[in-house]
């Protein structure tokens, strides 16, 4: 069997947090393999609003950090600074996190979805710990007033959002006391809080992790840069060709994409593998080879990974038996309401499926309908469209409305479908 290649763009939630550290580090940061997509041209775009020097060349970023002389120096600014993030949820938090820290008024705003999207307990948060925040109905336009981050203890509920962890991680360490953090409710996507802290680590800021359930920060840290920083390539975005391989028996190399990856999202190599996928390394990445027949993985917990739910909804249709995917309730706050979209449009295919507060539960799809056009909503969500965008090889006659969609996290995501579908 051949073996097709695609080379996976740089992760945007690595990508992300890179880009903070670098504008909150001291010297000039050379990052490499950014991503480029929506998300990441809203952060860049804001911060060069802010006044921060960034270069960026195709995926090489390069960003000269604010922190000298044993402080921040951001440009100081008349008058109100806007920023517009659309609807990257990514990046309006880490932006909210990083303005307490400016002495600037800023006022953050973003599309009709991002208006609904909730960001009070992270606003709450970081008023508790010195910042002046104001937003309307607990969601963006979110509007921070120059005041200094004076640290102290506080609780912050972890079941809503990991980003918000994230946010007050990253800005902690320049706060004048020390900083602790205590999580109430389990915390959702603990991968993503470990890897906010090594590239924290990388960029010389320590966070004491207690189980993720307290961190503690100490005060005045003095960040350093690593020079250059590599971004890993996306593992949520290599997960639909992984998914390809699967359903169709093909063997794909995912290039740049291993094993020991920061990201939580590589354990969908793990959930291939479940499935009867054949896993095996190389130097250029990762090969995965799908099996004649594909098993179904039972009830599995996806807490840690929610952005792998889409992509496994798809592939579980094609398993004998029903798949439930529990513990998931945050993915209804995020770019859409991501388990009712799932359960409208997988009905479209003739599936059925069942949806709770936090669960989806999905049944084999018996026949595959090729007579009638089916038009598939994507409520402008990209994982959403790239999820069932894989079903267009053995759905003819299906149709993604706004693909465009895409450009959030993978602008490149059609051109590379079409390589692996020939």
């Amino acid at each position: 069997m051949a073996i097709k290649k695609i080379n996976i763009p740089g992760s945007k939630s690595h990508s992300n947090r890179a880009i903070i550290l670098a504008v909150l580090s001291s010297e000039t940061t050379i990052l490499k393999n950014i991503a480029i997509c929506d998300d990441t041209n809203y952060l860049i775009a804001n911060l060069k609003k802010l006044g921060i020097k960034i270069q960026q060349k195709n995926s090489t970023v390069k960003i000269t950090g604010v922190y000298e002389k044993g402080k921040l120096n951001f440009p100081k600014h008349e008058g109100t600074i806007n920023f517009f993030t659309g609807n990257a949820g990514t990046t309006t938090r880490f932006l909210t996190a990083l303005s307490t820290l400016t002495e600037n008024n800023i006022i953050i705003d973003g599309d009709s979805r991002m208006r609904e999207r909730p960001i009070s307990e992270l606003t709450k948060t970081l008023n508790k710990l010195g910042a002046k925040i104001e937003t309307k109905n607990y969601c963006p336009p979110v509007q921070i007033s120059p005041q200094t981050l004076k640290g102290g203890e506080v609780n912050l509920p972890g079941n809503i959002s990991s980003q918000y962890l994230s946010a007050l991680l990253m800005v902690s360490p320049f706060s004048d006391k020390k900083t602790i953090i205590n999580i109430t409710e389990d915390l959702c996507s603990k991968p993503y809080i470990a890897m906010t802290i090594n590239v924290m680590n990388k960029f010389g800021l320590k966070v004491v992790n207690k189980n993720f359930k307290k961190f503690t920060i100490i005060p005045k840290q003095k960040p350093k840069t690593p020079k250059t920083y590599i971004i890993e390539s996306d593992a949520s975005s290599a997960s639909y060709f992984g998914a390809f391989a699967a359903i169709y028996s093909q063997k794909i190399l995912l290039q740049n994409i291993h094993q020991n990856s920061l990201q939580g999202d590589i354990k969908f190599l793990k959930y291939l593998q479940k499935m009867g996928c054949k896993i095996k390394k190389n130097k250029f990445g990762t090969i995965i080879e799908g099996p004649k027949v594909l098993k179904s993985l039972g009830t599995i917990d996806m807490n840690e990974t929610p952005d792998l739910v889409m992509t496994f909804a798809i592939t579980s249709l094609f398993t004998k038996g029903s798949t439930k995917i529990t513990n998931i309730a945050n993915l209804r706050i995020k770019e859409t309401d991501r388990l009712q979209a799932l359960e409208n449009e997988l009905k479209k295919l003739g599936a059925t499926v069942k949806t709770g507060k936090d669960w989806i539960e999905i049944n084999e799809l018996k026949k595959v309908e090729n007579k009638k056009l089916i038009k598939i909503s994507t409520y402008n969500d990209h994982r959403i469209a790239m999820s069932f965008g894989i079903l267009t090889s053995i759905i003819k006659n299906l149709k993604i409305e706004n693909p465009s969609c895409v450009s959030k996290s993978y602008p490149a995501f059609w051109q590379d479908l079409k390589k692996v579908q020939k």
